[in-house]
C-alpha cells in the first residue's frame, strides 16, 4: 500500500470526522458532545451546534470552576483546623 501524503490524510480525516457528525445528526445523537470530546469534528456543525456547544463549553468551565473553589476551601478548612489542634 502506498504511503498517503499530509494532505490525502487530512482530506481522508476530514471526510471520515464528516460523516460521523452526520451520521450521528441522523441517529438523533448528541453531536455537541462528540465534538467536544473529539476536537477535529467542531468543523462540521452548523451554526447553531457551534453556539450551543460554546454555552456548553462556558458552563462546563464555571462548573469546574466551581469544584476547584470549594475544594481550595476544603484544603485551607483542613489547614485551619490541624493549626487550632497544634
Amino acid at each position: 500500500m502506498s504511503k498517503l501524503t499530509a494532505a490525502e490524510r487530512k482530506a481522508r480525516d476530514d471526510e471520515r470526522f464528516s460523516q460521523r457528525v452526520s451520521e450521528r445528526r441522523e441517529k438523533g445523537e448528541d453531536v455537541i458532545a462528540y465534538a467536544l470530546a473529539t476536537k477535529k469534528a467542531v468543523k462540521f456543525l452548523t451554526k447553531s451546534e457551534r453556539k450551543a456547544m460554546n454555552v456548553r463549553k462556558a458552563e462546563l468551565q464555571e462548573e469546574k470552576r466551581l469544584k476547584e473553589k470549594e475544594e481550595l476551601a476544603r484544603i485551607e478548612a483542613s489547614f485551619s483546623g490541624q493549626e487550632d489542634q497544634e
